[in-house]
């Protein structure tokens, strides 16, 4: 009788650790947020490359994506790296078509920021720059 409730109070202890666990796992995952502050369209071509720089090019790539903002709007891709340095690319494309803003960022973790959002604007100018 007394291993039988052991083993009824144990069980719910283990499935409560387990879940703090995988929450735990999405902490360390980066997003992406794009504010888009003009009255037109804009899609964000964003390429994530590990900065250790021991790797190639197409290995050191960690996401590649295109991110579609509308007017006055704001787009999230969430966990879509790990969350560690990356040299961040990316080119702004006006209605999907014209190239208004091509560069790169540095983006580097911090420790005491509870987010692990990599956000960026839009100005009505058509210049893309992290926030």
């Amino acid at each position: 009788m007394r291993r039988r409730t052991l083993l009824q109070g144990a069980v719910p202890l283990c499935v409560g650790l387990a879940g703090c666990s995988g929450s735990g796992s999405d902490s360390s995952m980066l997003s992406l947020t794009v504010f888009n502050h003009s009255e037109v369209p804009y899609t964000v071509e964003v390429t994530l490359l590990r900065a250790d720089g021991s790797d190639s090019r197409s290995d050191a790539r960690a996401f590649s994506g295109a991110i579609d903002v509308d007017p006055g709007g704001q787009a999230v891709r969430d966990a879509v790296a790990e969350r560690r340095p990356y040299l961040v690319e990316y080119g702004l494309y006006e209605e999907n078509s014209d190239l208004t803003d091509q560069d790169h960022v540095h983006y580097y973790p911090d420790d005491g920021n509870e987010s692990d959002t990599l956000s960026f604007d839009i100005d009505s100018s058509g210049t893309l720059t992290r926030r």
